[in-house]
């Protein structure tokens, strides 16, 4: 048995507005011209937040407690409490990190440099699980895929999902490195912005807009855009359809990425064009006036959506959401209008058991000095014509070597999904680019910074695994059986619901002087 996933309320902090209904209001106002942000003697344009606060903790603590403040009005105290929090951003605390760094002088980093999602936990009074996503700008959509499936699937009640992208200058010097920004507003290019928003999920049958559907993709054409044609974006477009029981013709409303790349637009546009033909609905999109926010774009623009829909007459009924995300990292979410939606929760949701526990085909464990994982890792490339990995790193290499052996003596048919967490992952990225960007006042290598590194390990392991239809990065926590345990719940919850027949889930240790990983395939 599944139950529909409703969102119960949302909440937004941006340039717009400093909740839901202002950010909608500004739409309605002539467009402000984006801010400046200098990094290493250059400025570009950017959608900063009227925050008082100059701190950068200050800041973030302010928003994420304003956003918390009006997502916790719908529920009772004691429910908000143990509600299970997820955390979705391409920087995390990267901002802090580097002011940081230039006043020691040095690279301190804590000793689990992804435990930003404890602290927000801490702040928001919050005492449930909680889980980080990266997966560049589809973190907020993999972290809703993740939260409304384990609630489907009745392994949780309700989710609070936030997306966070603050001020950091890592991530504008990894981008202008790439040359993928725009020098002025208007320009091809992206305009980066910062936001934190949130939606509050719930298995209740009589709150807000329902979830329909969300899927996320690969698309292994390059790692910093999509094929031309939109093949994949449509693919995955299509897909979430088919998950909410739709054709095209029952969409009445389309969410552009629209992030300002001609590249994107136009493989997008082919994408929708294809899927709908002549009948292509009305659309949208907001990055030219909320800036691209990265990894908290998926929950920001969708609540930006829903509480521009809350004032509209004529709402639709329908909606599919697109974003398409650095190194083809694609997500497709479908909304479906509740015949009549409420802010609050009125009777408890039929209970759902949670499903049972998926096969365990295969597990690996494996321990390489650098040069043998570089060897292991070229030579499976090789086998498979995968791109290079000269950028990637002891990460994406020990994903490749180990979704190798994982899969060396099984014949997959169907959907394969893999999640992977590490630990030590995260360090490893936070430090190069401190050290470049801080230490040093050099930009960092392209490709360094932490949300890249699940899309350096997809583009190989899509040659590897060509079903692979999604790869979710979970930077870690401290404890291995938590991380087990997580991606377990949710490998057990896509299998269940059908949408993948095989799920491979890892945790990868970069380290110093050997590099380690564990592996497992999850099969029904």
């Amino acid at each position: 048995m599944t139950r529909p996933v409703r969102i119960a309320a949302i909440a937004h902090c941006s340039t717009l507005g400093q909740c839901a209904p202002e950010a909608a209001a500004a739409l309605a106002r002539p467009a402000s011209l984006a801010g400046e942000r200098s990094v290493l003697g250059e400025a570009w344009p950017w959608f900063a937040m009227a925050l008082d606060e100059g701190d950068w903790t200050a800041r973030a603590r302010a928003a994420i407690t304003r956003v918390g403040g009006d997502l916790a009005q719908a529920l009772p105290p004691a429910d908000w409490a143990g509600t299970p929090l997820f955390v979705a951003s391409s920087s995390l605390q990267m901002g802090a990190l580097e002011h940081a760094a230039r006043n020691s002088g040095t690279i301190d980093l804590p000793a689990d440099a992804a435990a930003f999602s404890q602290r927000i936990a801490d702040w928001l009074g919050i005492a449930g699980t909680h889980w980080t996503l990266s997966t560049t700008c589809t973190s907020g959509f993999a972290a809703i895929d993740a939260a409304a499936s384990l609630i489907r699937q009745g392994v949780i009640e309700r989710a609070l999902v936030i997306g966070i992208e603050l001020a950091n200058d890592t991530t504008l010097a990894g981008f202008a490195g790439l040359g993928l920004l725009a020098r002025q507003p208007g320009d091809n290019g992206l305009v980066l912005g910062e936001a934190v928003a949130g939606v509050l999920l719930s298995a209740n049958p009589d709150s807000g807009w329902e979830i329909a559907a969300c899927r996320l993709g690969i698309d292994g054409h390059s790692p910093t855009g999509p094929r031309p044609d939109g093949t994949e974006i449509r693919a995955t477009m299509a897909a979430a359809l088919a998950d909410a029981g739709l054709n095209a013709t029952d969409i009445d409303l389309i969410k552009l990425h629209g992030g300002g790349l001609a590249a994107t637009a136009d493989a997008e546009d082919c994408a929708v064009a294809a899927l709908f033909s002549e009948a292509r609905p009305a659309t949208i999109s907001f990055k030219h006036r909320l800036g691209h926010t990265l990894g908290a774009s998926g929950v920001a623009e969708l609540t930006l959506l829903l509480a521009t829909l809350a004032n509209n007459p004529h709402t639709p009924r329908h909606v599919l959401l697109s974003l398409v995300g650095f190194g083809g990292s694609i997500g497709a979410l479908v909304l479906r209008a509740s015949p009549t939606p409420q802010s609050v929760p009125t009777r408890p949701a039929a209970c759902a058991a949670p499903p049972p526990p998926a096969n365990e085909r295969t597990r690996i464990a494996l321990v390489f000095d650098s040069p043998g994982l570089s060897t292991r890792a070229r030579a499976v490339a090789a086998a498979v014509s995968a791109p290079p990995l000269r950028r990637a790193g002891a990460f994406a290499e020990l994903c490749l070597v180990g979704v190798d052996a994982c899969a060396a003596d099984d014949e997959y048919s169907g959907s394969i999904a893999i999640l992977v967490a590490s630990r030590s992952g995260p360090r490893q990225a936070f430090t190069r680019v401190l050290e470049d960007l801080c230490l040093r006042s050099e930009a960092p290598m392209p490709f360094d910074f932490l949300a890249t590194q699940a899309v350096l390990a997809a583009l190989p392991l899509q040659k590897r695994l060509p079903a692979l239809g999604a790869l979710l990065y979970l930077p870690g926590t401290d404890d291995c059986n938590v991380l087990w345990q997580r991606m377990t719940q949710l490998a057990n919850a896509w299998l269940a619901d059908g949408r993948h027949r095989h799920v491979l889930i890892g945790i990868v240790e970069p380290g110093t002087p050997q590099h380690h990983c564990e592996w497992r395939h999850l099969a029904r």
